[in-house]
């Protein structure tokens, strides 16, 4: 008796078993498939989870549209592709994907061999179909794409294809030139990632939407041109593609995003459109060729490491409107190598003090700059003292970190300056980081003790004393009114006695910038608005 009980079991377990490992609900024409939720379609899944391969057996992979199940005679409609169902597969020389097909689930065909090729026969149902992930899509071992046994090498996706889905084309080995005419609004990521073959693109239609990683890696990527509609593209899109000479965005961009062209190796040239307003972080970095570049009117930031590593760029102008310029924005370019030792400005921006200052430093920054660079000035351990124009904008993110001797900060701004580049991931107030301002004095214009003195940050210098003239307050009443906008136009125009204080932006004369700038700190705004 009690050998029986046991023996049910063993088979109970046996079959427990096979239930986890082999889970699909009926086999055909050699592939085994699970019936979906809906009842009316299938998907193609593995033959046994505990295999490190699947499909040992065949040399083809003929996906058909329906499938009849055996046992119970009844007719699926073939839709999914299933995780890991032809994974690390070696034996398979040819996929044919039916139209029916719309997702494939994550790495349905990971790891599986380069031997293979791929066969479809509906270009827009192709596009449309939902990747999970790189392995999901049976062309990324790096192998050719036939599109009704023809070999896909010029494509032209045509007006009527409505989508370019993520993953479509990735690591396609076969494809060297791409038109895109289609009216899809994006082309979406990794959509033709690594595509080592592809040299033209062509990108038509109304694409305003290039997504992440979508040409990244393409090494052979020479000629390029894009929509006039473009307005986004995301980031990755074209890095690593090393034959890329000259790239012209188009106009609505207004941000090249993080690594978009990183590790360019070959690229010359880059004209930005007027509206770009950030260049990312990595944006160029490596672009080792890079010598020529535009700098918008409208450009506001630049981001850590942008151009890293730019050994051609010697030059560049750099607009007021840039105030925000992150850590090594231009570490290792043409123009910081060659620059001497001591401080450099890029545009209106304090970068960096280049070597080590001298003993007890006084650092006055010059007049009119508008941002200090995140880091400038980090762990300068002999700047004792410095003194902030009263035109600063906008203070990156531990620009005086660890300039441990520093006694004395001269503020000429009117008001504390707070952006987000001050704050680290956690939410603290990172310009002065490891620097004891509990012993250092701040110094601040007549008359704005009282908003310092209520700035988080900034309170917490030991002192805060007043001293000189509030910025615009040309008669010394302590106030901005209209009175000191009146006195800028008369010095400018020669009505009344040269005032020294009427010389808002410090540049040695009175014109109509400083009658600006007096206006705006009257009425509670910065240059940039």
């Amino acid at each position: 008796m009690k050998q029986s009980y046991l023996r049910t079991m063993t088979i109970a377990t046996m079959m427990a078993v096979a239930l986890t490992t082999m889970a699909y609900d009926f086999m055909a024409d050699g592939l085994a498939y699970l019936i979906n939720a809906d009842g009316a379609t299938a998907t193609v899944t593995y033959l046994d989870r505990r295999k490190s391969t699947n499909y040992e057996q065949l040399t083809i992979a003929a996906i058909p549209s329906t499938v009849t199940d055996p046992g119970t005679g009844r007719t699926y409609t073939v839709t999914t592709i299933g995780e890991s169902a032809f994974y690390s597969n070696k034996t398979i020389t040819r996929t044919e994907i039916p139209p029916t097909v719309t997702r494939m689930e994550k790495d349905a065909f990971g790891s599986s061999g380069s031997k293979n090729n791929v066969y479809i026969t509906d270009l827009a149902k192709w596009c449309a179909i939902e990747f999970a992930n790189d392995g999901a899509n049976p062309l990324y071992p790096r192998i050719p794409l036939y599109l009704n046994e023809q070999l896909v090498s010029e494509l032209t996706i045509p007006k009527g294809i409505t989508v370019i889905n993520n993953f479509a084309f990735t690591r396609c080995k076969s494809l060297t030139k791409l038109v895109v005419e289609a009216d899809v609004p994006s082309i979406d990521r990794h959509a033709f990632y690594s595509c080592t073959s592809l040299t033209d693109v062509e990108i038509n239609g109304h694409v305003t939407r290039i997504d992440s990683s979508a040409f990244q890696g393409c090494s052979k990527l020479a000629a390029l041109k894009l929509p006039a509609t473009l307005d986004t593209i995301g980031p990755s899109v074209f890095a690593s593609c090393t034959s890329l000479i000259a790239v012209d965005l188009p106009a609505p961009v207004r941000h090249v995003t993080k690594s978009a062209f990183k590790g360019c190796t070959n690229l010359l040239s880059v004209t930005l459109g007027d509206s770009v307003e950030i260049i990312g972080s990595e944006a160029f970095s490596g672009c080792t060729k890079l010598a020529t570049l535009n700098i918008p009117p409208r450009l506001r930031a630049i981001g850590t490491n942008a151009f890293n590593n730019c050994k051609q760029l010697a030059s560049f102008d750099l607009p007021i409107t840039c105030s925000d310029v992150r850590h090594n924005a231009f570490k290792g370019t043409g123009w910081y190598n060659a620059h001497p030792d001591g401080e450099m400005y890029a545009g209106y921006v304090a970068y960096e003090y280049k070597g080590t200052m001298p003993e007890n430093y006084h650092l006055v920054l010059r007049d009119s700059i508008v941002g200090i660079a995140q880091y400038a000035f980090y762990g300068q351990k002999s700047l004792v003292k410095v003194t902030l124009p009263f035109s600063l904008h906008d203070m990156g993110g531990w620009c005086f970190s660890s300039c441990s001797n520093l006694q004395e900060v001269h503020a000429r701004m009117n008001q504390p300056l707070y952006s987000s580049s001050q704050y680290n991931l956690y939410g603290d107030w990172v310009v002065f980081y490891l620097v004891n301002l509990s012993q250092a004095t701040l110094y601040v214009p007549i008359g704005c003790k009282k908003y310092y003195d209520e700035a988080e940050g900034w309170n917490r210098f030991g002192q805060i004393i007043e001293e000189g003239g509030m910025s615009g307050d040309t008669n010394g009443d302590q106030k901005v009114d209209i009175a000191d906008v009146n006195a800028v136009i008369n010095t400018m125009l020669g009505k009344a006695e040269q005032n020294p204080a009427c010389d808002i932006s410090g540049d040695g004369q009175v014109d109509i910038a400083d009658v600006n700038m007096v206006i705006n700190i009257m009425l509670g705004k910065n240059i940039f608005d």
